[in-house]
């Protein structure tokens, strides 16, 4: 019986430890998972981004997977947000202030049928890179 109860109180305060938090403060980077070719859903992800890098001064990465590599295809036109500002051209703004843009090399050739040759200038596609950029200590992870 108190066996029992030692590995109850013992699993209760794992359970417990893992539930807090790793740590609480302001994150050191930010990166975004960009899942959707949605034009109005990929702009939110590449201005909220690129806002957090510019007013906070964090590192920040544009990770597009899934259906969102179509949108860094440089063969492809890019979609235009209703403010008239392209995807393209907020993403060369994202890339010129500083920020890392990565595509999903498996999602790229089963998803977009594309080849790092496909890609608009200073994308990256690297196997685990966007998994890297997600689990770098202190990232705040955003999807869209």
């Amino acid at each position: 019986m108190k066996r029992l109860v030692r590995a109850a109180c013992a699993a209760l305060l794992l359970a417990l430890l893992l539930a807090l938090p790793a740590r609480a403060g302001a994150p050191a980077r930010v990166m975004t998972s960009v899942t959707t070719a949605d034009v109005n859903r990929a702009a939110m992800a590449i201005q909220f981004t690129h806002a957090a890098m510019k007013s906070k001064g964090l590192p920040a990465t544009l990770f597009f997977n899934v259906d969102g590599v179509r949108l860094v295809h440089r063969g492809v036109p890019s979609p235009v947000y209703p403010s008239g500002q392209s995807i393209r051209d907020m993403l060369a703004a994202f890339m010129r202030d500083g920020g890392t843009v990565l595509a999903c090399p498996m999602c790229m050739k089963h998803v977009g049928g594309m080849t790092e040759a496909d890609l608009m200038d200073g994308v990256a596609a690297r196997a685990g890179a966007g998994l890297d950029a997600a689990l770098a200590p202190d990232t705040l992870v955003l999807t869209y």
